[in-house]
């Protein structure tokens, strides 16, 4: 089996990370996307919405997808999130899928201070998110290209200035930020 792993913070989840993961999905032949809320990146600061909030945030966007699955391993796990001690969990499970891992176009820079990231390079098959091909750092990984603007902080900014967020994230995940008052009154 094909399978990747989308790893994130995604405070909050947005059409943009739906779509890359759907291009990658079908330019890729992937079986499945399986999207990891990190309850703690070791490379940003805190979150803006809890761990069990961007969880649930997660999986009410993905609701629906067959291929679209939620781990919710690294929200229960003590610490920073490691990217290495996931994808090991995975291979453990699902030693005969052929891993991949989803990876920003702005997390290039920092991935070779990643956790054991020579190790990791062996575990998965990273392809990257581009943004903007100029101006992304060199790398040989296959690269999933789609026009768009919709970032989570532009989300939170439009939350916390009482703007709508209509057509950024879905109906479900706008439901939860406006529910639980998510990201309201934030400078950004």
């Amino acid at each position: 089996m094909r399978t990747a792993l989308y790893g994130g913070t995604f405070d909050p989840i947005h059409h943009g990370h739906l779509i890359l993961a759907r291009e990658a999905m079908e330019q890729l032949a992937l079986d499945r996307v399986i999207f990891i809320p990190a309850a703690c990146s070791p490379f940003k600061n805190a979150t803006h919405a809890s761990p069990a909030l961007r969880l649930e945030m997660v999986r009410a966007a993905i609701a629906g997808e067959p291929r679209f699955e939620c781990d919710d391993s690294e929200v229960h796990r003590a610490g920073p999130s490691y990217t290495v001690e996931t994808v090991e969990a995975w291979r453990a499970r699902t030693p005969g899928d052929e891993l991949f891992y989803f990876i920003g176009q702005d997390n290039l820079r920092d991935l070779p201070a990643w956790r054991r990231i020579g190790e990791l390079s062996t575990l998965v098959k990273f392809v990257v998110f581009e943004r903007d091909a100029a101006n992304s750092p060199p790398h040989d990984f296959p690269r999933i290209q789609r026009r768009f603007d919709i970032s989570a902080t532009e989300v939170r900014k439009r939350v916390a200035e009482r703007r709508s967020i209509r057509y950024f994230v879905s109906e479900a995940v706008r439901s939860i930020i406006e529910a639980h008052q998510i990201y309201q009154g934030e400078n950004h």
